[in-house]
């Protein structure tokens, strides 16, 4: 009795180097790999083949590209803590796993260099057809295995692969080189635009050509990278400044979500993408290669920021002993700014109190204490009676005294090279307490040392960029107003700088908000509303 032979099951693997979304069909799909699917299907069924899984290495997810090189390189790290340069490439992974599993007898590729370029790659596909005696094949005829491959193929690969390596590494060479004379010579150097300028006109087509016009200035005289777009470069200035008085990035994202101004690529503004933004050194017209700024290089396009403010920025935004966490921004004007009172009764100083936030479970929302359930005020009632102290302070005749002094002229220079030389010796003396070389104590009071040093430095810098969050309101014709229709992060700024809120437990019992329980102690020599 003759018995069936199994079928061979055949791994398609598709890949496209660099895949963008006008290469897509109406179905969402690319043009270029549907094709490519369709003739490895047809060489699957001449040879006799049946379809396993059909393994695309750089599909598009949420709509956004994902490039698949199978060259580039990028450093990964080894359980046993080295690190390494590999080429992460998921899918070609899972073809090599569903090979070593016998989940598939074959492979089939449009070209060897479509499938591997780099040596270590063939050597593990290599490894997988030995071990299994697989099979694996191209279009072109360049990749063939044949039942675990022979001498000859193997060594053919081999040299191909070589070859395609050098080839990546040559096109890489000249790529670097031409970027960099761009950057020497002030020239935007192409690809996505970067938020904040527009990406030129559009290519000339068919019909009238007074159609092809820039969506952003409505003509043809602007250039890519280069030719600003206001109303994201004022998004840029706004932001930043605001991040150096006091607000944070959350909460700026949350507002730009709220707002018509959208991201380049569409999605939603999140706390990272608005801090990729901030730290770009275009925004204070650098030109920047491999990572670093060009020294005495101009750009080609106006500065958007100061360059004080950009390094104020990078400075706050790169802080190693800046305390930040995920989570949403925060929704209410008092979340993390008021004082627990019973944690921490009034009067008592600590770098780090225990501050509140608001809890709803189906009531008014109301401040509770954060590490405790011990303390509840309504939310309106509290925000109500501190909003009050606000608006006595910045309507009171000598308002103007709550702005800051003109800062004193300093040495930026060389406060930024202080700064950067405390920063080194924390981590000098950290890596000597991993050594055994000293204490956890003596670590542990550099590092606050440091901190208090740094945070002094960062006032001096920051006054000398960042404009005072008083002066919209104190210089507003209407500082009511002005108050009531300041953004959220704007509001928590400003009551952080007048005053320091206390919410206390209440002596009495009953129902009413008890307006006693809300200490306010003023950082200012106005008074407060209850002396007046």
């Amino acid at each position: 009795m003759d018995i069936d032979t199994p079928p061979t099951v055949v791994d398609l693997y598709l890949r496209l180097s660099d895949l963008r979304v006008e290469d897509l069909n109406s179905d969402g799909e690319s043009k270029g790999l549907v094709e490519h699917e369709r003739l490895l299907r047809d060489r699957a069924g001449q040879l006799g083949w049946t379809v396993g899984e059909v393994i695309v290495e750089n599909d598009m997810a949420n709509g956004k590209p994902k490039p698949a090189s199978a060259f580039k390189r990028r450093k990964i790290r080894l359980p046993d803590g080295s690190t390494v340069l590999r080429v992460i490439r998921p899918g070609f992974t899972r073809l090599l796993d569903r090979v070593r599993g016998r989940r598939s007898q074959a492979v089939l590729a449009v070209d060897l260099d479509r499938a591997v370029r780099d040596p270590r790659d063939l050597e593990d596909m290599i490894d997988a057809v030995q071990e299994t005696g697989a099979n694996a094949q191209s279009l072109s005829g360049s990749l063939r295995f044949t039942d675990g491959g022979t001498d000859s193929e193997i060594t053919l690969a081999r040299v191909m692969v070589t070859m395609a390596n050098k080839a990546s590494r040559d096109t890489g060479r000249r790529v670097r080189g031409e970027r960099l004379r761009q950057a020497m010579h002030g020239q935007w150097g192409g690809g996505r635009r970067p938020f904040g300028f527009c990406g030129g006109p559009p290519p000339v087509g068919t019909g009238d050509p007074g159609q092809y016009v820039c969506s952003w200035h409505g003509g043809r005289d602007c250039q890519s990278g280069v030719t600003r777009v206001e109303v994201e470069a004022s998004v840029i200035e706004d932001c930043s400044q605001r991040l150096l008085q006091g607000a944070s990035l959350r909460s700026l994202a949350a507002e730009l979500r709220a707002g018509s101004v959208s991201t380049v690529g569409g999605a939603a503004w999140s706390a990272e993408g608005l801090r990729d933004i901030l730290l770009r050194p275009r925004n204070a017209g650098f030109m920047v290669y491999g990572g670093q700024i060009l020294e005495g290089v101009v750009a080609p396009w106006k500065p958007i920021v100061d360059p004080a403010v950009f390094f104020a920025v990078r400075d706050l935004l790169t802080d190693p002993s800046r305390r930040s966490g995920p989570g949403a921004a925060a929704r209410w004007v008092g979340s993390g700014i008021y004082r627990c009172g019973v944690c921490l009764p009034p009067g008592v100083e600590t770098e780090r109190p225990v501050t509140v936030h608001v809890t709803v479970a189906g009531r008014a929302p109301r401040y509770t204490c954060k590490a405790r359930n011990h303390l509840a005020r309504n939310q309106a009632h509290v925000d109500a009676a501190v909003f009050a102290h606000v608006v006595y302070a910045v309507t009171h005749p000598r308002a103007f005294e709550l702005l800051a002094e003109p800062a004193p002229q300093v040495d930026v220079e060389g406060l930024r090279a202080q700064r950067a030389a405390i920063q080194q010796r924390v981590k000098r003396i950290l890596a000597d307490e991993l050594r055994g070389l000293e204490t956890r104590e003596y670590a542990r009071d550099a590092r606050r040392e440091a901190a208090a040093m740094v945070a002094e430095i960062d006032a001096q810098l920051h006054a000398n960029v960042g404009s005072d969050p008083l002066s919209p309101l104190v210089n507003a014709p209407d500082p009511v107003a002005a108050w009531r229709d300041a953004p959220l992060a704007d509001k928590r700024v400003v009551i952080d700088r007048l005053m320091t809120v206390t919410i206390l437990p209440s002596g009495r019992k009953g129902r009413g908000f008890d307006p006693t329980t809300v200490r306010i102690e003023p950082k200012h020599d106005l008074g407060t509303l209850a002396a007046v």
